[in-house]
Order: structure tokens, then C-alpha cells, then sequence
């Protein structure tokens, strides 16, 4: 039986310890740490079937000459630590063997990098959480690891210099030592870089807008090796192209800049409702997200149908409403918050079996979320990867849609099929659509405004299917048929439009599907700044 995605089931735990109530383990997947780790296809000798792009020229490279040039480490094959170097978050990816990984101390370090694959005609890629969906953050040629890149300092206005390969859960820790905070992710172990670079939803962008919108400047290396400083106003096409065009397509960032807020308490809430309400409330939770009057922009939610496997196959599926407020925490804002979401269960004609909801301070909300209720930072790391580290890594495939508005009721009644016929079918792991809410800040920034082209989705879709890497081939593509037949029933009633930080290797038209109407722009920009696309991998973007 396939395990459940960690991040939901502690903070199913956690919330559970804190009196915000939760799942079992057997209830719904949460993704956010997860990528599509579908079974990685093995480069041959030209190395172009995997995520690794094109295999060099004929005879060795000197490595010898790029370790000459680096502070930090170079692990080449057998070398002390270079299996742990070398793996992804999920292990399905294990197979991809990189020639080398390079763990990046500085910017000059990247340019050393960047430098040899150039003059080598080796692939190369860039690494900080290693959480892509495809497995495009390894290669088998060059991989700049950038996480020794990591600190985050704060000054007096507000902003926050972050090094690209901070991690998440680092990043809300130094930032509310400071009393500050970013909209971002919740997964501990995604970096900073990939989330940012291709958008970053998170629990509190409707009020205070995407990672990517947080941005202020970034520092570079471009193909060419150049480091360069871009901002509004320095290399200006370059700058929009980071804000969401999507991570490895046009240089590989060391740090960035961004405008944080205050880290003020949150509010965490939790609702279940049985299944027999679930196409009521799915209906209603939709019309509460978008509606004028519904919930505010305050008020972030996840709406998540899962199955259960502990259940049995005669068992019944799980649906469940979680989110967070920071629109107070005061008592008046709590009581107007149980107001707000009475208001839900009333327009889908069914009460919850079960509403908790919780103040907490932002860090630990944060943590929560994560997954990392009771665990201090450096438990809230991947094992064997940071010092104190315990949590694994996971394998899941996954696949996602944008909402440009409500699923119509045969939409909800294709959904739920979906997940019933997950419940019914022995021995597979757990699956889930979840559904996250969109719109708020948000949407008020225009399409072209940055590279980051969804900005009229009521909320995302994600499809996820969890399994364990000891399955049987048999069961592994069984587990892929559910989620490609979910996506393929789905269709018709999403939008073609996907989320380019779940990124789908299967997915047609990859590129209009992330980009829209922003994709000949990036085009431009990718022509302008990496014109032999020297960063190059399976769905990234082309130069004009």
C-alpha cells in the first residue's frame, strides 16, 4: 500500500495535538512537498530520453580543472557523500546518476560551473530542494547544487536578502526571528528558487499575493557565465521572465530580494464532512471561494477528497476543509471567522461531522502546516540530507488544472467517481484531488505583468497518486492509469491550463498549458539571454 504524502498526515497529527482535529493516516494526500516523481525514463548514451538533455562530446572531462576553480566540493561518482548528492525527493529518480554535483559556495562558483558545461557540451542543471515534479533537477551530467547558498537576512525596510538555496522551513524560521514573513509554500523542503521561480502559492497569497510577486531583484548567472544584478529597472525582460517563467529556463539565480510583511498569529481551521456530503459542499466550498461575500481574501482553504485505504475497499472515501486566517486572531476575529464558515455549511445544506479551529503564532502555524507540529527546525529537514533531519522522502505522481470557474455538478459527480473507484480498488495507495483556493491578490496583477500568466483561476487542481516505490511494475502502472484517466475524465470540465511548479512530463502542449499567452515573450527573453539554450531540459522553454 502506497504511503500517504507526509506533509498532511503530520499535520493531521499535529493539528490533532493542537485541537485543530485532523485525518488518520489513511485519509487524504496533502502535496506540496510532493513533485511527479512518475518512473523516470533511463538515458541512453545520447542521455536525451531523460531528464538530462544531450550527453556531451567524445573523451573525458577534466574535472580536475573545474574542481581548481570551486570553494565548495565537487562529488563525482564514488566519492564520499555522492549518493546522497546525487537523489531527488523522490526516490523514483534514484536511477538518473549524474557525472558530477557540484555544491556551489558562491556565485563564482556557478560561473565555474556554468563555464565547464559550456565549453564541455555537458548538460547541466540546477538544484536547491530538488523537488521537480519530472525529475529535471538532475542530470546525467552536471548538477550546480545551490543550497549551500542559504542565508536569509532581513534589513529595516522590510525586505529580505535570501540565498537561492534557503529551504523553506529555514526561511519562515529566519524570517519570524524578525518578526517577518513571505507568502510561500508549505512543503519544509522545497527551496526558494524553484517555488519562486515558477509562481508559489501558498497559504496566505490571497492576501498578500504569489512568491513570485514578492520579488524585489535577483542575482543571476547567465549562460554566457555572467553574473548580473536584475531588477524593474536592470535587464528588466530578464526580471519578468524569473517571476514565474518557471525554474532552469533562463540562469541560474544565487539570490534574491523580496518584500516580506509582518509575521502576525494565524488561524488554522479544520472541517469533515461525510461523504455522502461531498458534491454539496464541493459545489458550495467553489461559489464561497469566488462569490463576492463569500470567504475574504483573508481566508485561505484547501478542499481535499481523498481516499482512505485503511479502510478497505468496502470503506468510504474522506472528504476534508482545512485552511488558515490572517485576518485576526483576536476573539471578534474568531468568532467573524466561524461566522464566515457556518456560512459555507449553510449554503451546502449539510453541517460538518466535525470544525476546530485555532490560534497560533506564525511559526508555529508555519509548522503546522509543514507537517512539523511539535518538531523543532532541524527535525523539519529531509534524513541524511541536514544535520537532525527526519523526514523521508516520497514517492507520488501527480498532475494539476486550473478552475477559471465553479466544476459544473457533472464535473463534481466525474470527480468523485473518480476517487470511489481509487477506494474500490485493492491494494492501491492513497490519491486525491486537491483543490486549492486562488484568486485575492492574486488576480490583481495582470497576465503580462510577470512571466506568471494564471491570474483568473478560482482555484488549482492537483491529481495525486501515492504508491511506494517497492511496487510491483504491475502496480505502479496501475497507479499511473488512475491518475492519466482522472486527468483525461477531468478535461472537460477544467481548464487547459496547468501549474508550472507541478510539473507534469506527460502533459501535451507543456508549454501553453504553463505560459499562455506569456510564452512567446519568454521565448524572446530565453533567445536574449541563453540563445543555445545551454539550460535545457525536457519542458523547458525554447529560444525564439
Amino acid at each position: 500500500m502506497g504511503v500517504p504524502d507526509r506533509r498532511s498526515v503530520l499535520r493531521a497529527a499535529g493539528a490533532g495535538a493542537l485541537g485543530l482535529g485532523g485525518l488518520t493516516l489513511g485519509g487524504a494526500i496533502l502535496a506540496g512537498c510532493q513533485d511527479d516523481p512518475g518512473q523516470p525514463s533511463q538515458p541512453g548514451p545520447s542521455g536525451t530520453s531523460g531528464p538530462s538533455g544531450d550527453s556531451g562530446p567524445s573523451g573525458s572531462p577534466d574535472w580536475a580543472a573545474l574542481e581548481s576553480r570551486l570553494t565548495g566540493p565537487l562529488l563525482r561518482p564514488g566519492s564520499p557523500g555522492y549518493t546522497t548528492a546525487s537523489q531527488l525527493y523522490d526516490p523514483a529518480f534514484d536511477t538518473i546518476r549524474p557525472a558530477a554535483v557540484a555544491r556551489a559556495a558562491s556565485p563564482a562558483d556557478v560561473t565555474a560551473c556554468v563555464d565547464f558545461a559550456r565549453q564541455t557540451e555537458l548538460p547541466i542543471t540546477a538544484r536547491a530542494g530538488g523537488h521537480s515534479y519530472g525529475g529535471y533537477s538532475s542530470t546525467t551530467g552536471l548538477v550546480v547544487d545551490v543550497t549551500e547558498m542559504s542565508t536569509v537576512t532581513t534589513a529595516a525596510d522590510g525586505t529580505a536578502r535570501i540565498g537561492a538555496g534557503a529551504l523553506l522551513v529555514d526561511v519562515y524560521d529566519r524570517l519570524g526571528q524578525a518578526g517577518r514573513a513571505l507568502p510561500a509554500g508549505s512543503c519544509p523542503t522545497v527551496g526558494i528558487a524553484g517555488l519562486s521561480l515558477g509562481g508559489g502559492i501558498g497559504v496566505l497569497s490571497r492576501r498578500h499575493g504569489l512568491t513570485c510577486d514578492r520579488m524585489l531583484s535577483a542575482d543571476v548567472v547567465l549562460a554566457s557565465g555572467e553574473l548580473v544584478h536584475t531588477d524593474a529597472d536592470h535587464d528588466a525582460d530578464l526580471f519578468w521572465a524569473l517571476r514565474g517563467g518557471g525554474g532552469g529556463n533562463v540562469g541560474i539565480v544565487t539570490s534574491f530580494t523580496f518584500a516580506t510583511h509582518e509575521a502576525t498569529p494565524l488561524v488554522l481551521f479544520t472541517c469533515h464532512w461525510p461523504w455522502s456530503a461531498a458534491a454539496d459542499v464541493l459545489a458550495a466550498w467553489q461559489r464561497w471561494i469566488s462569490d463576492p461575500g463569500g470567504a475574504p481574501d483573508t481566508v485561505w482553504s484547501s478542499c481535499v477528497l481523498s481516499s482512505a485505504p485503511r479502510s478497505g475497499v468496502g470503506g468510504t472515501p474522506v472528504l476534508r476543509l482545512s485552511g488558515v486566517s490572517c485576518g485576526g486572531s483576536d476573539d471578534a476575529a474568531i468568532a467573524g471567522l466561524r461566522t464566515v464558515l457556518a456560512g459555507l455549511a449553510d449554503a451546502a445544506g449539510h453541517q460538518p461531522s466535525s470544525t476546530s479551529v485555532g490560534r497560533r503564532d506564525h511559526r508555529t502555524a508555519m509548522l503546522i502546516e509543514a507537517g512539523c507540529a511539535g518538531m523543532d527546525v532541524a527535525a523539519c529537514h529531509l534524513r541524511g540530507r541536514t544535520a537532525g533531519g527526519t523526514l523521508p522522502r516520497i514517492a507520488q505522481r501527480a498532475a494539476s488544472a486550473f478552475l477559471l470557474e465553479p466544476i459544473s455538478a457533472a464535473g463534481i459527480s466525474t470527480l468523485l467517481g473518480t476517487i470511489e473507484q481509487r477506494q474500490r480498488t485493492a491494494g492501491a495507495g492513497s490519491a486525491a484531488v486537491i483543490l486549492d483556493a486562488w484568486g485575492g491578490e492574486i488576480n490583481r496583477v495582470a497576465p503580462g505583468d510577470t512571466a506568471f500568466v494564471h491570474r483568473s483561476a478560482i482555484a488549482s487542481a492537483q491529481y495525486v497518486a501515492g504508491y511506494s516505490i517497492n511496487d510491483s511494475t504491475a502496480r505502479k502502472d496501475a497507479n499511473q492509469g488512475w491518475l492519466r484517466s482522472t486527468v483525461a475524465a477531468m478535461a472537460p470540465f477544467v481548464s487547459a491550463s496547468a501549474y508550472q511548479n507541478y510539473i507534469d512530463p506527460e502533459l501535451a502542449h507543456w508549454d501553453q498549458a504553463y505560459y499562455g499567452d506569456n510564452l512567446a515573450r519568454l521565448r524572446r527573453v530565453k533567445r536574449a539571454y541563453d540563445p543555445d539554450d545551454l539550460l535545457h531540459f525536457a519542458q523547458g522553454v525554447t529560444p525564439a
